[in-house]
């Protein structure tokens, strides 16, 4: 049996991280959330994430320094990007990065995590 994939969450507001990751959770996802980027990190040392699901805006450690800091150690890891604010975006990168603009519809965010993560060779143990 294939274990489900596993979407490392790093959204500061409380109520976001908690709606998203339930619909996450009842679509199949197995969910690990974190407040900033600097949890992010030590949560994925301890348990490397099949992808990160990031804000830009945190306190602690941005999205943007903690998308710099996972991929020096996994260049590889998709990442889909979660933002309000315009400033300081990464560039989408085909098959690794996707930005979402807050607010997005939950439904939208499955299919952008499922072709991400299709074009993965296998998933994390």
């Amino acid at each position: 049996m294939r274990e489900s994939p596993h979407v490392l969450l790093a959204e500061d507001e409380d109520l976001v991280a908690m709606v998203v990751a339930d619909f996450l959770e009842s679509e199949g996802f197995r969910v690990t959330v974190t407040h900033n980027g600097l949890t992010a990190i030590e949560a994925d040392a301890i348990d490397p994430a099949d992808l990160l699901l990031t804000d830009m805006r945190m306190p602690v450690m941005g999205g943007e320094a903690l998308i710099r800091l996972i991929r020096q150690r996994r260049p590889d890891l998709p990442v889909v990007v979660s933002t309000g604010f315009s400033e300081h975006i990464p560039v989408e990168e085909p098959g690794r990065l996707v930005v979402l603009r807050k607010p997005y519809s939950l439904s939208a965010l499955v299919p952008v995590i499922t072709a991400l993560l299709s074009g993965r060779t296998g998933l994390a143990s």
